[in-house]
């Protein structure tokens, strides 16, 4: 063979080196331009922070660095709103998709959420809610929504409200109290947590209204029980400062479910992908345990209703739901579907939201009246005043005088403790359309952001003549002086000056979207409202919330299914009529 002479021309099948050379170079612009294309892409005209767009990942890192330490999403919406100094901004969270639209001013918030059908349930909230399975929120507002909502109509009615579940309510409002007397005397003076203790209360009341008394269980009464049998002597002793950690007694497994529950959706909704997450977790045990009881004790419990419901006892939800499931059947010429699955699902559904929710609010509460004892002061007197056969016969208010009493302070420290606790509403684009005059594209998540410029500190200004038209003619709510301090507690906000030197609550003083708006509201707010006003009325009226150490205080939550607090600690004292 003769020796390779390198002015030789190369053989057939072989690459110089300038040839590799070239493909290298054809490979890194190839590479380089799909990185480029593979960035974010901001919609035209919106604000948007130019340096998240040169990196895949966007603004997902420095989101995921402050939630992971605060917990708290909607407050990390509202900083971006306040970087971009505009009502309408955009960011990038997930790779390879259209960027989140986060909206910061209440009266287009308002017109999306109420008056625009361009805009529905996002995806991936009815992907994260897939662990609650045939569940009508799920649901994009379409017929199915609408044929679940309807057969619900009858259970927040003022009937179903006033006469079956707010006499349960007062009663576990009294057991509530009796709990937090006993824990106030065996504390001797020291704080304690009632995080637990509230949502033990707003499990039970979800189980009343959801069986009545075909259901034996409660979550509540187990921890009277336990508490009151303690004697101080089994308290260690401590610094007046340091909290006393109660014991708890142990509920029954499907109680345990229902209280674990939230963590499932709240893991799912925050996933990256929440079908495949969903998916993986339904293989794992602590999954299978949680929701093996939705399985095992509901269905007996429909079996329960549908008796009562044919001896004509309707009275919890349940019967009035089977009612209602067999009128509608009879119009449509069906047999009724009383065994169905979403049946079951439907029922488990409002357990796990009713309880996780009022529970959630209550401590909220206890935290704005412990907080700002001025406030609470003022709420007892107006109980005291409005209650005064009440007082006069050192008693508790009954639930009827509870809810025939006129007390509009305490309307507003609940409306004024929903706007400082905000929990983003957010929908998803189902077509082209535009917001604030800007287009946002069919499929864009958009964010109505309560926890920043118009709710929690001053508006941005807006150009009403890039207003939809539907938000020009709807009537401008009301809008407080922004010059006050918008994130200190001052239920006064909500209470207007009547002609007679007297006062009254109004709703609409000022922005809020507690329970959301339109179609899609919050169903059970009506019941969620009572429940709130009447066991924290007992509380006040009985126990009086003194100053706790700095250390157990604060108002820092997380966003999960509703924006929780992540500790409630009281220091009590009794309340002086």
């Amino acid at each position: 063979m003769a020796p390779w002479d390198p002015n030789m021309p190369p053989r057939s099948g072989l690459m110089t080196p300038t040839g590799v050379y070239l493909v290298v170079a054809f490979v890194a612009v190839g590479l380089y331009a799909l990185y480029q294309w593979l960035l974010p892409k901001p919609l035209p005209g919106i604000a948007y922070n130019p340096e998240t767009t040169k990196s895949l990942f966007g603004d997902a890192p420095d989101m995921i660095r402050e939630i992971s330490v605060t917990g708290e999403f909607g407050f990390w919406m509202a900083k971006q709103v306040e970087k971009m100094r505009s009502p309408m901004c955009q960011i990038f969270v997930r790779p390879f998709s259209k960027p989140w639209v986060l909206v910061a001013d209440f009266r287009e918030s308002q017109d999306i959420l109420m008056r625009r059908p361009e805009f529905d349930k996002p995806t991936f909230i009815s992907d994260g809610l897939e662990a609650l399975g045939d569940f009508h929120a799920k649901y994009k507002t379409n017929s199915a929504f609408r044929a679940r909502r309807q057969l619900k109509q009858d259970l927040m009615t003022p009937s179903f409200l006033n006469n079956f579940m707010g006499p349960f309510m007062h009663s576990k409002g009294l057991g509530l109290v009796k709990l937090l007397e006993t824990k106030m005397y065996l504390a001797k003076g020291r704080p304690f947590s009632v995080l637990a203790d509230f949502d033990y209360a707003a499990l039970d009341v979800m189980l009343n209204y959801a069986f009545g008394a075909n259901m034996v269980d409660s979550a509540l009464g187990p921890q009277v029980n336990l508490i009151t049998q303690l004697d101080s002597s089994v308290i260690p002793d401590g610094d007046l400062d340091e909290p006393v950690a109660f014991p708890k007694a142990p509920i029954s497994p499907f109680l345990e479910a229902v209280q674990h529950a939230p963590e499932v959706l709240e893991k799912t909704t925050t996933s990256w992908i929440p079908r495949l997450s969903h998916w993986w977790w339904k293989q794992q045990s602590w999954y299978k345990k949680i929701f093996s009881q939705k399985s095992r004790c509901v269905p007996p419990q429909i079996t329960k209703a549908l008796e009562n419901y044919r001896a004509g006892e309707v009275k919890s939800a349940l019967e009035h739901i089977l009612r209602r499931e067999q009128v509608t059947a009879e119009k449509q010429g069906r047999e009724p579907q009383f065994d169905s699955q979403s049946m079951v699902d439907e029922i488990f559904a409002d357990l796990i939201a009713g309880h996780h929710t009022a529970g959630g609010s209550m401590g909220w509460v206890t935290k704005f009246l412990t907080g700002y004892p001025q406030v609470q002061s003022k709420l007892r007197s107006e109980l005291y005043s409005a209650l005064a056969e009440a007082v006069a016969e050192k008693r508790f208010p009954t639930f009827g005088e509870l809810r025939r009493a006129r007390i509009p302070y305490l309307e507003a420290v609940i409306e004024e403790m929903l706007r400082l606790t905000p929990f983003s509403m957010t929908r998803e684009t189902t077509c082209d359309t535009e917001i604030l005059g800007r287009m946002v594209p069919k499929g864009c998540q958009v964010f109505m952001v309560n926890s920043g410029p118009g709710f929690l500190s001053p508006s941005f200004p807006v150009d009403d003549a890039q207003r939809s038209p539907t938000s020009k003619a709807a009537k401008v709510r009301g809008k407080w002086d922004e010059t006050k301090d918008l994130r200190i507690f001052d239920p006064e906000r909500w209470l207007v000056q009547k002609e007679d030197g007297g006062v009254e609550f109004d709703g609409a003083a000022g922005p809020q979207l507690g329970f959301g708006m339109g179609i899609r509201q919050c169903w059970g707010r009506k019941m969620g409202h009572l429940e709130i006003r009447t066991i924290m009325a007992l509380v006040v009226w009985h126990l009086e919330l003194k100053e706790i150490p700095e250390s157990l205080g604060g108002y820092a939550g997380f966003d999960g299914i509703t924006r929780q607090p992540h500790r409630v600690f009281v220091r009590l004292g009794r309340a002086v009529s």
